[in-house]
């Protein structure tokens, strides 16, 4: 009668071992400072006329610590063009619709500010930080280069191989020889661009800046 009973000692011994093994190999959760980007409004101005948006230049008074208040960063101005990845990402998420006089709390994860960068000893790989940033002033950001109209000189809204080529004289590109003439260079750039074959590259069937060329 001895067996049974040393067979149910060795299974509920193996059903327990088997638990306590599931429970070592739990991924262990996550940092709560590492889930995500956490933003605090520390103050808002009652007026607020303008929000910041992609595409403004942000003139902004900073300071930025460790979760634990050790300073990484001394408080500095700095002026930016949001969304044009001048910043960090937890910047470029966290200063969105923000009013001139706001002042933020931003508590970036280590994959939205400077992942495994490591600067001395004020800022291991992987750390969190802690960014308190005011805005002081948003202004229009500079307009962005419209390609298409430069190099459509004639303004019929398609871009022609003598275009294209006195693009390219106009830029200084060199013309010259085998791969690196123009003839070739354009070619090649109608080959890709030019979908529907009519010898024209039209406004729909261009895709922005895709050679250097243009």
């Amino acid at each position: 009668m001895a067996c049974p009973r040393n067979i149910m000692l060795l299974f509920l011994y193996c059903s327990l071992l088997v638990l306590v093994t599931s429970e070592d190999e739990k991924v262990p959760e996550e940092d709560e400072f590492q889930r995500g980007l956490r933003i605090g409004i520390m103050k808002k101005p009652k007026r607020c006329p303008r929000e910041s948006k992609s595409g403004d230049m942000l003139s902004v008074k900073y300071n930025c610590t460790l979760v634990d208040q050790t300073p990484v960063l001394p408080s500095s101005m700095f002026s930016f063009t949001l969304g044009e990845d001048q910043v960090i990402a937890g910047w470029e998420m966290g200063l969105l619709d923000m009013c001139v006089g706001e002042l933020r709390e931003l508590i970036v994860p280590f994959k939205y500010g400077y992942g495994e960068l490591t600067v001395g000893d004020q800022l291991p790989p992987k750390a969190p930080l802690v960014f308190y940033v005011e805005l002081l002033d948003i202004k229009d950001g500079e307009p962005k280069p419209n390609t298409f109209n430069e190099v459509d000189s004639n303004g019929d809204n398609r871009l022609s191989f003598d275009e294209v080529a006195r693009y390219l004289r106009k830029e200084g590109i060199p013309d010259g020889e085998g791969d690196e003439s123009h003839q070739v260079i354009i070619n090649e750039i109608f080959k890709e661009e030019d979908e529907d074959k009519d010898g024209y590259i039209s406004h729909k069937e261009f895709q922005g800046i895709k050679h250097e060329e243009l």
